[in-house]
């Protein structure tokens, strides 16, 4: 079973890999797409889903937000949503086999959270949960396209 510093290590390590990955003239601009759909995203939809009876955070210790989540899940989403927009593709035919890659890491990382004890997904959630993931991520792929391409469409 893990304990509060996996939130810690694994914030840190997807952190580091923006700074590797996203070139430092960009990192600004991925880091506001990755506040406003990762961290704020993740934040609402834990929020709506926790009132809903749906999802437990558990093990956070002296980093948990209102008993809602760690300090470290936003910061973690954050990363993520900056890697996933950096990468994205331009190319439709490109885009579905992308997004479906990042439904299937995002549900991967989250049974693995859930098996350790870090989460409980509860109910209908447990079925729904990828075409969360799926919603959250084409939502995000959409505003970022409308907003980053719009003199190409």
């Amino acid at each position: 079973m893990f304990d509060l510093s996996f939130y810690f290590i694994f914030a840190a390590l997807i952190g580091l890999a923006t700074i590797i990955l996203i070139p430092r003239n960009l990192y600004k601009k991925y880091f506001l797409y990755g506040l406003i759909f990762g961290g704020i995203g993740d934040t609402l939809l834990i929020t709506l889903f926790h009132l809903m009876g749906y999802l437990n955070y558990k093990n956070m210790g002296v980093t948990s937000i209102f008993g809602l989540f760690s300090f470290w899940t936003p910061i973690s989403w954050t990363f993520y949503f900056m890697i996933f927009f950096y990468f994205l593709p331009v190319k439709k035919s490109f885009l579905v086999p992308y997004l479906l890659a990042f439904v299937a890491l995002n549900y991967s990382v989250g049974t693995v959270m859930s098996q350790s004890g870090l989460y409980e997904v509860i109910g209908i959630y447990k079925y729904v949960q990828p075409f969360i993931y799926l919603a959250w991520c084409s939502i995000s792929a959409w505003a970022f396209h409308k907003n980053e391409y719009k003199s190409m469409i």
